[in-house]
């Protein structure tokens, strides 16, 4: 079955790059086609958080304000709170204290918009767009926080490739977009990732690590296996009109014969 939404109108098409992360392309089709990224893109906004940590301009205790209301960044437009259906259940009620570090995980483990929005104000969004750049995803943008729809009204977009998502976490996992000591916090990470796709058949033992995002139509993911470094492998995969139910089962497939190669 096919699925429209918002960022799908119901064509099935399908896109992966499978590399090591020293940039050799093993395998790639139609990985320079645009999509809606959904929630893929938190990777830049934790390469974001984790520089501001390296600079020591950030704690992992600083005291943070749990929220699900936030004000759209188009002038006059007011306040918004995260549309229904996305709404994380297991962040303390508005006003509790949160220290930085449980914000970010909260983002990364369980993909809580209203944990991304929070860090989003706290770095910035020209920091996140810089992490993008310096990765080489030239293609992407993280142009809103989430749940503005003022913002996506007015052209504010997330947008990606499979390309560019290979190149970010290619980036990540070697090092070469924040010192060692938070590389390593940042896999470790996203091997907590609770939404495993692509690593679903990852083996025993095998380290690995992923960010995926989905919307009506859509279900992306982005995945390292093997120990994080130049050797490691990297596997990007965007779906768009597929039904859930069909576009898990292939990425799980996908993944499952990219891993055969590590």
């Amino acid at each position: 079955m096919v699925s429209t939404g918002t960022h799908s109108d119901g064509v099935p098409v399908l896109a992966y790059r499978i590399a090591r992360a020293s940039g050799d392309v093993l395998a790639a089709r139609q990985d320079y086609l645009d999509f809606y990224a959904a929630s893929t893109v938190k990777l830049a906004v934790l390469v974001a958080a984790a520089r501001e940590l390296d600079a020591g301009t950030a704690s992992l205790d600083e005291t943070c304000t749990a929220t699900r209301t936030f004000t759209s960044q188009v002038p006059g437009a007011g306040d918004y709170t995260i549309e229904p259906d996305d709404v994380d259940s297991g962040l303390p009620p508005d006003g509790t204290p949160m220290p930085l570090g449980d914000v970010v995980e909260r983002m990364v483990v369980v993909s809580s918009n209203e944990a991304t929005n929070m860090v989003v104000e706290r770095v910035g969004l020209p920091a996140v767009n810089k992490v993008l750049a310096d990765a080489g995803a030239i293609d992407s943008v993280f142009g809103r926080k989430y749940s503005d729809l003022a913002a996506e009204q007015a052209g504010a977009s997330h947008r990606t490739t499979a390309a560019d998502l290979c190149l970010l976490m290619s980036a990540l996992v070697t090092g070469r977009l924040a010192g060692v000591e938070r590389t390593t916090w940042m896999c470790e990470m996203l091997g907590r990732q609770t939404d495993r796709l692509l690593t679903a058949a990852v083996p025993h033992g095998i380290p690995f690590g992923s960010k995926s995002g989905w919307v009506d139509g859509i279900r992306h993911d982005v995945a390292f296996v093997g120990e994080p470094g130049p050797d490691a492998l990297v596997i990007s995969v965007c779906s768009r009109g597929y039904d859930e139910q069909a576009a898990e089962e292939t990425l799980k497939s996908l993944g499952a014969l990219a891993t055969t190669l590590t």
